[in-house]
């Protein structure tokens, strides 16, 4: 099982953690592991790009354990991304409740 602990943005910055397989099928054919790792590269590289946050801790293969921080100035865009990606953690977590938790 997939487990995302994602809490709600404070002003400028989240942690979030992912850790696990889905085990819906094998590693590189698991379309729950994909959809998940698209959110998660998705939601750090726009954040980087974007509104130039800062990444603390590590992202491997499996796993991200990350504390990230925007700039103040982009404190509300970041709030609104925060809750659009969160959005999409929710629905895959909904679609396969046996293989992705969301906390």
């Amino acid at each position: 099982m997939i487990v995302v602990d994602f809490p709600e943005a404070s002003e400028n910055q989240v942690s979030l953690r992912v850790v696990g397989h889905s085990g819906q099928a094998a590693k590189g054919f698991d379309i729950v592991c994909s959809a998940v790792s698209a959110l998660v590269q998705t939601f750090i590289g726009g954040l980087e790009e974007e509104l130039k946050a800062e990444l603390q801790g590590e992202v491997g293969v499996g796993s991200c354990n990350l504390l990230i921080r925007v700039p103040e100035a982009n404190a509300q865009k970041f709030r609104a991304i925060c809750k659009v990606f969160k959005y999409g953690f929710r629905k895959i977590a909904e679609s396969y409740p046996e293989h992705v938790k969301l906390n």
